[in-house]
């Protein structure tokens, strides 16, 4: 997270920190102290910042919507799955999973749906900065609206990193953009897994999704409803003695199979330090195909 509290205000600072870490609607921007988005260039209202150790630069908003550490983390855990034709990205944001998909070489085309207008213009543009204006499809509207980009039951991968609070839980962002990023405003967790459903090809196609570790069984419930079954989860822990913050889950179509439940993934040691499971996904170590490009800040 860039910006530092003056000095002056280190005692409200500190309360300020108890408070918000703390508190149970919490939102997952405070992890961007655990992304590489140390170089900020401003060009009008955005800066451009970056994933794995510079291997993905993406132009996002100054003060509206940004990714935190639930994008690479929903990126290594989907690339996991191995390598699929067609990807639909719900609620793409800036474009940063569908791209950063694209760079671990795990999908071959990506089809990005974003509801907001600057953040859709920010997608393509992201794509084409980073190589993959060939590979990625932008869609600007609604999800849940017919488009013939679409289709049902065309995609092998589905992925979201879903609104994560209730409409009417905890207190709303000022900013619209924030509130219908982080809120069920636009669109519900319902609304996301039945467009996932719709959306997969059935038996092989797969849908993975990051999601608050403390909302599972919304998930789990939304998932049934619409006849997806869990079959892979990973638990996120921001230390080992902290309750998790996130969960990962796949989920496809089917009968009913054995869930496998991974072992817990621990970003931080003790002492603040990335842990080396964390340092693995964060650095896109996962990723030979990510491995093999150049860091691309100061390129520019």
């Amino acid at each position: 997270m860039s910006g530092r509290v003056p000095t002056c205000f280190a005692s409200i600072a500190a309360r300020c920190f108890f408070l918000y870490w703390s508190h149970p609607l919490a939102s997952a921007e405070r992890w961007r102290g655990f992304m590489n988005t140390d170089i900020a260039t401003p060009q009008h209202d955005t800066t451009e910042d970056a994933l794995f150790k510079g291997r993905v630069l993406l132009h996002q908003p100054k003060s509206g919507y940004r990714f935190s550490v639930d994008t690479p983390l929903l990126i290594w855990f989907a690339s996991q799955s191995g390598r699929f034709l067609q990807c639909a990205d719900l609620g793409a944001g800036s474009g940063a999973v569908g791209i950063g998909l694209l760079a671990t070489d795990a999908v071959r085309h990506v089809v990005a749906i974003e509801l907001q207008a600057r953040l859709a213009q920010l997608c393509a543009q992201n794509a084409q900065r980073n190589g993959f204006g060939d590979k990625l499809a932008l869609i600007h509207g609604d999800m849940r609206q017919p488009h013939p980009e679409l289709s049902p039951k065309r995609f092998d991968l589905v992925v979201s990193n879903p609104p994560f609070w209730p409409a009417d839980s905890g207190r709303l962002p000022a900013l619209e953009e924030r509130r219908i990023a982080r809120h069920e405003i636009a669109v519900t967790l319902g609304d996301v897994v039945a467009t996932a459903s719709r959306l997969l090809q059935p038996g092989k196609g797969r849908f993975c999704i990051i999601f608050p570790a403390r909302r599972l069984a919304d998930l789990m419930a939304a998932l049934h409803h619409q006849h997806l079954h869990a079959t892979r989860m990973c638990f996120v822990y921001p230390r080992k003695d902290e309750p998790a913050a996130w969960v990962l889950l796949q989920a496809r179509h089917g009968n009913s199979e054995c869930l496998d439940v991974m072992p817990p993934l621990v970003l931080k040691t003790e002492d603040g330090r990335d842990t080396l499971e964390g340092a693995h996904i964060l650095s896109g170590a996962f990723s030979p195909a990510l491995m093999a490009c150049a860091d691309k800040r100061g390129l520019s």
